[in-house]
């Protein structure tokens, strides 16, 4: 009877142990976010894009649908900037 009570206390203190842990792991990746991108691979890293308007780089998933001019693919950080580039035309 001794045995199984002291199995009992050994698992509830391992059980409490881990979820105080994955408590504290999910603590320390709000406080500290770089943590969360040293685990991902370099191949999950997307591609960014240069904006043909305003210069800047957003990831090809965000940028405006792309306008091809003379074989070249141009993107767009936003919609106002391809208006704009396209008025400039």
């Amino acid at each position: 009877m001794f045995k199984i009570l002291f199995l009992i206390i050994i698992l509830f203190i391992f059980i409490t142990v881990y979820s105080f842990k994955k408590k504290i792991d999910g603590i320390l990746d709000s406080v500290f976010p770089s943590k969360n991108r040293e685990k991902k691979s370099k191949d999950s890293l997307e591609e960014l894009v240069q904006c043909a308007n305003c210069g800047i780089y957003v990831p090809r998933s965000h940028a405006i649908r792309k306008i091809r001019i003379k074989g070249d693919d141009l993107y767009f950080c936003s919609s106002k900037c391809k208006e704009e580039y396209k008025s400039k035309q």
